[in-house]
């Protein structure tokens, strides 16, 4: 009975060692498995990393584009307000002109010859 007791407790401690090293061996694999999953991550990371400088470069560029635009284009309105006063200030002194010059007057209401008028038409 005793070596039959002591069977039974080899029995047991063998059930309880395997029990143990089948917990350490699956603790194991998950170990191994995050890891893999950490590297995982580690390599997306790096790659959104990577997609957001290239993002930021781009709206850094197109943020810089759109400054230039806006002063390229203020630049322009400024020119055609320039343009716009000097237009009325010639014809502003035509009619000023045309108002007490009579030479310039007949000159005025003479017709345009049609060839220049088929220019002008076009």
């Amino acid at each position: 009975m005793f070596t039959q007791a002591k069977l039974y407790a080899a029995l047991v401690i063998a059930v309880l060692l395997a029990g143990l090293i089948a917990t350490a061996l699956w603790y194991r694999g998950q170990a191994i498995s995050a890891s893999a999953e950490a590297r995982d991550a580690q390599k997306q990371l790096s790659v959104a990393v990577d997609a957001n400088k290239a993002a930021n470069s781009t709206i850094d560029a197109l943020q810089e584009q759109a400054r230039l635009d806006s002063r390229l284009v203020s630049s322009l309105v400024q020119e055609m307000r320039n343009i716009g006063a000097s237009v009325e200030d010639q014809s502003q002194k035509l009619s000023e002109l045309e108002k007490s010059n009579e030479v310039v007057r007949d000159f005025l209401n003479r017709p345009v010859p049609s060839d220049l008028g088929k220019l002008y038409q076009h």
